[in-house]
């Protein structure tokens, strides 16, 4: 999928239908859509969507920010829009909003058996710098914190 036919933007109200769909399909424990609606009214927080050149919601990303750090929540694609490279741009999409917002650092958790995400994270510049046991309530599977310093000139964008 060319980028060119790519445009990410924050998620209004009428996007939630579609990005809870996405989310229902991407995780193991999906979170409800009021998780979502409430997101929307937070100073800090942000859902930005990525849509398609029919400007259907194919991703989005959820992270909050908070004084020089921004908390990646959730980043998830659409199962037809995987694999081509949706997740990469909406990375490349959040470390400019870091450094839009100059941001020191991005965070994150994961879980440990998510490979995809962990080569994802660790291909933008991320690095395992802690672990959290036991941490996902619902399966007791332990994350792996990862950050990116974006002093240290990481990551790539």
């Amino acid at each position: 999928m060319s980028e060119a036919v790519l445009c990410i933007e924050p998620m209004t109200d009428a996007d939630l239908d579609e990005v809870d769909a996405i989310e229902q399909c991407s995780f193991p424990h999906p979170w409800p859509a009021q998780v979502f609606r409430d997101e929307l009214t937070r100073a800090w927080a942000r859902v930005d969507v990525i849509r398609d050149g029919a400007r259907r919601v194919a991703g989005f990303c959820n992270y909050w920010i908070v004084r020089d750090e921004i908390h990646l929540l959730a980043i998830a694609t659409h199962p037809e829009m995987r694999r081509r490279g949706l997740g990469a741009r909406l990375m490349r999409h959040l470390v400019a909003e870091a450094r839009r917002h100059q941001c020191r650092y991005i965070t994150l958790e994961v879980r440990k058996s998510n490979q995809a995400a962990i080569a994802l994270y660790r291909g933008h510049g991320f690095l395992a710098v802690g672990l959290r046991p036991r941490y996902y309530q619902e399966d007791g599977e332990d994350a792996l914190v990862m950050t990116a310093d974006l002093e240290a000139g990481e990551p790539d964008v």
